[in-house]
């Protein structure tokens, strides 16, 4: 797989993840006490396992939402690179976008659940 097209696989990836945590800004915006918390929308599922930290000690805002980033990107880019021989199949290049658009669609889905369930 050249360059240009692991490029363009990366963004597919984001071509099909990203309609998912938008929509969810858009739908809930009304509900946002802060507008940082529209980035629950990209890291719902992540935040729980990073809430572990808490136990330890006091984690700030600012280091949740930058793991809960680095994860949706990571899960966005990192698999265009490290799988570029596997992905040349194009049955495989759907199965990844469809994993990813499912992994989006779940973080959004539970960062709507954090910002309605804060409200009730």
């Amino acid at each position: 797989m050249s360059a240009l097209q692991t490029l363009k696989v990366a963004l597919a990836s984001l071509a099909v993840m990203a309609p998912w945590p938008l929509f969810g800004v858009l739908l809930l915006h009304s509900q946002f006490d802060r507008n940082s918390e529209a980035l629950f929308f990209f890291g719902g599922i992540t935040l729980f396992p990073l809430m572990i930290l808490a136990l330890f000690g006091d984690v700030s805002e600012a280091v949740l939402l930058t793991t809960m980033m680095i994860v949706w990107l990571a899960v966005a880019f990192l698999p265009s690179f490290m799988w570029r021989k596997q992905l040349e199949s194009p049955g495989r290049l759907v199965a990844l976008l469809a994993v990813q658009s499912l992994f989006a669609f779940l973080q959004s889905a539970m960062g709507a659940m954090l910002i309605i369930g804060k409200s009730v």
